[in-house]
């Protein structure tokens, strides 16, 4: 793979939980460069007076989106993507309804991808049947269990009993995945896509005004040492969903990266005169956390 990794977003789920209403709302809103792989990108909502150029399987879309089928195989379409130009920001893998999400990004990390995030769609209505059932209900059950986020779909069709007993199954089968409710598959695309801090002002992204709410929390500061800002990452609660900060150190700048319960600590090699500023943003469920408690863990380590 040529310069830097691609991101990749594995968006999974069984049949009918609404995966391509999804990928639709993605391409709707996304400012990134995303590529994504479908198995039949007919069924996506391309309005066709809308498409710059379309050859062989892929589809290219003004806003630099690229629609690729996966016809030939997931491996000869990684393959194409990597040599796009422009290059992807990001590559979006709609995995079929029976499919293992993590079985695809291992196979996407193995050619040189960087995996994001991993993301499960479940039909809220019919989730604990399915997962129940004799036939289908262990690739169910797998599909949620490799999750970092679940996604909780057709929420307007359950009543409160119904949400409680879900709540619990998933629970049971996911306990480190946070759960974010929709309905018609709407959710705020910055869950899905990176967050971009940067190294002179903190990054706070205004969310849209969606059918599920979520907040955002930033935090700019000095130099915090690497100790605090693992406790900082343990201690944060499942309900903050991604969150992504440059960290100055007194050893250099380090990139933290949280998406569902894994979260990363790598190494920033930046060639500008910068500030030694730490900035970090979070996004997550209302009230998860508070601006205040970014600032009583990087800066007093409670």
């Amino acid at each position: 793979m040529s310069g830097e990794r691609i991101a990749v977003t594995i968006i999974g789920g069984y049949l009918g939980a609404g995966k391509t209403t999804l990928l639709n709302h993605l391409l709707a809103t996304t400012d990134e460069r995303v590529a994504i792989l479908v198995n039949d990108f007919g069924e996506l909502n391309i309005d066709v007076s809308l498409i710059d150029a379309a050859e062989g399987n892929t589809v290219s879309l003004p806003n630099g989106c690229i629609c690729c089928s996966l016809v030939d195989g997931l491996g000869a379409a990684l393959s194409d993507i990597d040599q796009l130009e422009p290059r992807p920001q990001r590559l979006a893998i709609e995995a079929s309804g029976v499919a293992d999400p993590a079985g695809i990004a291992a196979f996407a990390h193995r050619r040189g991808y960087r995996l994001d995030l991993v993301v499960v769609m479940v039909d809220g209505f019919q989730f604990a049947a399915n997962a129940a059932d004799d036939y289908v209900g262990e690739t169910v059950r797998g599909q949620v269990a490799a999750a970092d986020l679940i996604v909780i779909n057709k929420t307007d069709l359950m009543d409160e009993a119904a949400t409680l007993r879900l709540d619990a199954l998933l629970d049971q089968l996911a306990p480190d995945a946070p759960t974010v409710r929709a309905v018609n598959a709407v959710i705020d695309p910055a869950v899905l896509l990176d967050l971009t801090p940067r190294l002179k002002a903190p990054a706070m992204d205004r969310l849209h005004d969606h059918a599920i709410p979520f907040e955002t929390w930033s935090y700019e500061g000095a130099e915090i040492d690497l100790g605090t800002v693992r406790a900082m990452a343990e201690a944060l609660p499942a309900a903050v969903v991604r969150a992504k900060g440059i960290i100055a150190t007194p050893d250099g700048f380090r990139v933290f990266q949280r998406v569902g319960p894994r979260w990363t600590l790598t190494e920033h090699n930046t060639l500008e005169p910068v500030p030694k500023v730490s900035s970090l943003v979070a996004i997550g469920l209302p009230g998860a956390i508070s601006e205040r408690w970014l600032e009583d863990h990087l800066e007093n380590g409670h």
